[in-house]
This record gives C-alpha cells, structure tokens and sequence, in this order.
C-alpha cells in the first residue's frame, strides 16, 4: 500500500517517510501536455519510477531512471485528469515497489514537472 502525500510535500522538500523527493514545477511549451521529468541525484542511483494513471487507475504512462539517466514522459491532460501519481523504488532484493502516491492536481496542467530523488 501506498502513503499518500501532498505536493507541498515535494515542492517545499520535506523529508517523506524513506526518502527525499523534490519537485520543481515550471511552465511548459503546450498548455494541453504536462511532462514528467525524474532524476536521480548524490549518492541514489537504485532504479525509481512515475507511475500515471488515469481516473479509472489505468496506467497511461510510466517513466524509469536509473543512476545518471533521466525518465521523461509527456502526457495530455485530458488523459490523465482525475488521476494519479505513483512514486516507486527498488527497495530490498530490487523488488519495485509503489510507495507514494500524488492526486494529480489542476495546478499541473500544461507545466513541467520536474522530480528530483536524492536521497533514499
């Protein structure tokens, strides 16, 4: 089971139960898309992952970084609106696993989105 948390969890940085997740939101290009950006920073370079469904908890897209990469995703907002956001992380044995989950909000729609896990 997931915890759920708030966005100002991320935007202000705050300690989440096992990790540190923070997030930037920026204006992006195209009011109708909203992009998800993941990048692993410091010392964390084990797989994590965005999950994003869809109202009816439909998967509609899933990005992944591991170590240096960076996971990119662009969706259109009426795709996910009503939705959700789901952080994972390899945890013991690499075993991926949901651990926190987002309700996607208004204030995303047409921004960029930009994740930054730093410390797990």
């Amino acid at each position: 089971m997931t915890i759920h948390i708030d966005w100002s969890d991320l935007e202000k940085g705050n300690r989440l139960r096992e990790d540190t997740v923070t997030l930037k939101v920026t204006d992006y290009d195209e009011d109708d898309i909203t992009q998800f950006r993941l990048r692993l920073t410091g010392a964390v370079n084990w797989w994590k992952g965005i999950e994003i469904k869809n109202a009816s908890g439909q998967v509609v897209t899933f990005t992944e970084a591991t170590g240096p990469q960076i996971g990119v995703s662009e969706v259109e907002w009426d795709a996910i609106v009503g939705g959700k956001i789901v952080l994972w992380k390899a945890k013991v044995f690499g075993v991926h696993t949901p651990m926190y989950d987002l309700d996607i909000d208004e204030h995303i729609m047409g921004k960029k989105l930009a994740f930054r896990w730093s410390a797990d």
